[in-house]
């Protein structure tokens, strides 16, 4: 039993993504057991638009924890709805930049400085990212009050087109792959491999000659960049500027991280796609929920626990796996 246990945790903590992958299957085949239609065709595109902000905003606050040393961003969902704000109240009401060739790239824009502004600080100034950041999301809670104080519709056609599909392509699937293959493209850089080296020793990568800083704060920013696109996912599921939905998204995210194998505090380890897996743990868990007619106050519930188990397997994975002792050394030991 104890040389069992030693394998599973060292194949856990290889691939940290396979908890959130068999709790997911397990969670999808309940949800279609509750609701077979939950796997029509008909549903494609509504269930993705829905899932794409979890899915997203997970994959955002993922470079930030994998930088280590307490690194993380819980400005994250907030920047993302200071997005959907300013599209809706700021962009959408000028004709000239109502075109979403125009429109996105500066709310992505507006995202990605306030990803940048986090990271600086923390990588130069020494700042605790979770003071900083939390700072930060009480800052644009406030400042997104303040520019949408009432939920504003959003009257544009290609808006309300987001929660449709792109010919047989739903738009919800091609918001998500947009971080993922971006994040992708990041193999191809040096960035990647020195993001995972920082994140696992930053003071030995800086004695390699790693620009730590540098790292840190391009991670940050990249964050951000991902929150922007969820701020687009946003705005498709709720066709409106809302100034309440960043906060409500904050924890989910990094319980999806948590949950998806990117152990919070450490950094080094983990990645997107087990974020992406997490996300979607946490969706089919509330859509379940939801089916089952429990309250909204159980879904906070149920996200704190999904946050604390999450934590709790991804420090077990991160602490290396203990060998098993042989027969021999334990006669020897008695």
């Amino acid at each position: 039993m104890t040389s069992l246990g030693f394998r599973l945790r060292r194949l856990l903590r290889g691939h940290g993504f396979l908890f959130a992958l068999v709790l997911g299957i397990a969670l999808f085949v309940a949800n279609v057991i509750a609701l077979p239609s939950f796997v029509a065709v008909d549903h494609w595109d509504t269930t993705l638009a829905t899932f794409a902000p979890f899915a997203i905003l997970a994959v955002a606050s993922t470079p930030a924890i994998m930088t280590g040393d307490g690194g993380l961003d819980l400005s994250i969902a907030p920047s993302a709805n200071l997005a959907n704000v300013v599209l809706v109240i700021e962009l959408l009401s000028h004709p000239t930049l109502a075109s979403p060739w125009i429109a996105i790239p500066i709310m992505v824009g507006v995202s990605t400085l306030v990803g940048l502004f986090n990271g600086f600080l923390i990588a130069v100034f020494r700042v605790s990212p979770v003071v900083l950041t939390v700072g930060m999301l009480l800052f644009l809670i406030g400042l997104n009050a303040r520019i949408a104080p009432v939920p504003t519709p959003a009257t544009a056609s290609w808006v309300q087109a987001l929660n449709g599909s792109l010919g047989p392509v739903p738009w919800g699937l091609i918001l998500i792959a947009i971080p993922l293959v971006l994040w992708t493209l990041t193999r191809l850089t040096p960035f990647y491999e020195t993001l995972y080296f920082v994140g696992g020793n930053s003071a030995t990568a800086y004695s390699a000659g790693v620009r730590v800083t540098a790292v840190k704060i391009a991670a940050y920013a990249i964050g951000g960049l991902f929150a922007g696109i969820g701020g687009v996912a946003i705005t498709a599921v709720f066709q409106a500027s809302d100034p309440n939905v960043g906060f409500q998204y904050s924890l989910i995210a990094f319980a999806a991280v948590a949950l998806g194998g990117t152990p919070l505090g450490t950094g080094g380890r983990g990645g997107v796609v087990g974020s992406v897996l997490g996300a979607a743990v946490i969706y089919l868990l509330e859509n379940l929920l939801i089916l089952a007619h429990v309250s909204n106050q159980w879904l906070q519930v149920a996200y704190g626990a999904l946050l604390i188990v999450g934590a709790t397997v991804g420090a077990a994975m991160a602490a290396p796996p203990k060998q098993p002792r042989s027969n021999a050394t334990r006669l020897a030991e008695a």
